[in-house]
């Protein structure tokens, strides 16, 4: 299925990476099958794609994507209690099986299981990926007096060894501070800070700048902050003003998409393409965030 775009959006799709997408198979409902999803990612031109699951690793998927369809596609995980959280030993394992990401806690963080305790009532399309969430403490990244949990430094230094990337999933600001400061000081070079525009997470501008500061490489941005999938949704305007004040050699455009309830990750990505076209930015600016930092933080050609 060839998407419709206008010229200027397809020819910047061309080369683009999503570092964020979610696919079928999963425990939550998702729009695509993985090789569907690649398979509508090589016709519109782009150049790979990063495989997201909140509960599994994700790396053998990925192979098994390249393999049938020829197209690019790498895998992480995600430290959530499926995991064993803070479990180094599944990030050697994942490592060892090729992952590019290793995220921190996102569905099993502290913040996020907090927020959606507040907020469940009015999130039932939420209810498949988040059984017995409420029944749930969280995973919290840092010791009563502050400081950041052993379990952490083991997996800072997998990361590092391996030249993986570090994302920060759902941290607090708090924690993801902290993370970041270790992070670099046990030699991880490509860290990612998650969606800061996510409501629940409550980054403020200055607190981007100072994660940039301590050592984040970029800032990801994704479109799923626009859609029904999110309470409080931005409008396409506010995403785009959003990433405005780091300028685009900081920042990656993403759509964290593949929900059933939203457009094919391909599509969600022409949209962000298109709508960052109409709020001013260049085609220049537009292709640093969606195909060269990108292909930098992955180690690939852009």
């Amino acid at each position: 299925m060839k998407l419709i775009f206008e010229k200027k959006v397809l020819n910047l799709m061309a080369g683009s990476i999503d570092i964020h997408i979610h696919s079928a198979p999963d425990v939550a409902p998702r729009i695509l099958h993985v090789t569907d999803l690649a398979r509508h990612a090589q016709e519109m031109g782009m150049k790979a794609i990063v495989l997201k699951n909140h509960f599994v690793e994700t790396v053998a998927q990925a192979e098994i994507t390249t393999y049938e369809t020829h197209f690019p596609a790498f895998g992480g995980i995600c430290l959530n209690l499926t995991v064993g959280g803070l479990n180094p030993y599944a990030v050697d394992n994942a490592l060892e099986l090729g992952a590019k990401f290793v995220w921190l806690p996102t569905f099993h963080s502290k913040i996020f299981i907090d927020w959606f305790k507040q907020k469940m009532h009015s999130l039932a399309h939420l209810a498949a990926e988040n059984r017995d969430l409420t029944e749930k403490e969280g995973i919290y990244l840092l010791n009563d007096d502050g400081n950041l949990k052993e379990e952490m430094y083991p997996i800072f230094d997998r990361i590092a060894q391996k030249g993986a990337i570090l994302a920060t999933g759902h941290a607090s600001v708090k924690e993801a501070k902290a993370v970041v400061q270790e992070a670099v000081k046990r030699g991880v070079k490509k860290i990612v800070l998650t969606h800061p525009e996510a409501a629940f997470l409550d980054y403020s501008i200055q607190d981007m700048k100072e994660m940039l500061d301590l050592g984040v490489t970029y800032l990801e941005f994704v479109y799923c902050s626009t859609t029904r999938q999110v309470q409080n949704s931005l409008t396409p305007e506010q995403l785009c003003n959003a990433i405005r004040p780091f300028g685009p050699k900081h920042c990656i455009m993403s759509t964290d998409s593949g929900q059933w309830v939203n457009p094919i990750p391909a599509q969600q990505m022409g949209m962000f393409i298109r709508d960052m076209l109409t709020f001013g930015y260049s085609e220049q600016d537009i292709r640093t965030m969606v195909s060269d930092n990108p292909a930098s933080l992955l180690g690939i050609s852009s």
